[in-house]
């Protein structure tokens, strides 16, 4: 399975889900983004590391970060293998003193967490980027082509994928399309 780095570039409320939030990961090459949506607890712990503030007392993710390096090991990456059913599942890979790796199933919201923690990379197969992602061109508009070349079932499945994504300003342009092209 082929691996793609992505960044956090934003984080913010999730407009379609009350309490939730979205996560925003980019792949550098490709600009292509990956919309995640995760919990209040989560975007909270993402948020202060990035912030770089300073809690009072160690946080959930902070604890299984000085518990990891207490015991030797150090988080070599986090991979976010799959998508299924609108969930992301994710591989946090430990690396022990001896070489040996440990590969452990988590949610990507807390695989996340601690990758930035460990200033550890965050990795996307090919599968999670070309379901999930999508470009976007440099005046912040999606890059699908015209919408001509659409017919209004795609451009109707378009819309679907892109409120799914919560990127409303793209929403508002090809509801636009589908309904000139109803007219």
């Amino acid at each position: 399975m082929n691996k793609q780095e992505v960044s956090i570039i934003a984080l913010a409320e999730s407009e379609s889900k009350k309490d939730y939030y979205v996560l925003i990961l980019e792949e550098s090459k490709s600009k292509k983004r990956i919309p995640i949506i995760i919990g209040n607890q989560e975007a909270q712990a993402i948020a202060i590391h990035l912030e770089r503030l300073q809690p009072a007392r160690p946080l959930t993710h902070d604890l299984f970060k000085n518990v990891i390096s207490e015991l030797g090991v150090t988080l070599k990456d986090v991979f976010i293998h799959r998508l299924e059913n609108d969930i992301f599942h994710a591989i946090i890979t430990l690396q022990k003193s001896d070489k040996s790796v440990l590969e452990i199933d988590a949610r990507s919201s807390d695989a996340i967490a601690l990758a930035i923690r460990f200033s550890s990379p965050i990795y996307v197969s090919e599968s999670v980027l070309e379901n999930a992602g999508y470009e976007i061109d440099e005046k912040g508009i999606e890059k699908k082509g015209s919408y001509a070349e659409y017919t209004l079932e795609e451009l109707e499945e378009l819309l679907d994928k892109i409120l799914r994504k919560e990127d409303y300003e793209s929403a508002a342009r090809v509801r636009d399309a589908i309904e000139r092209r109803k007219r």
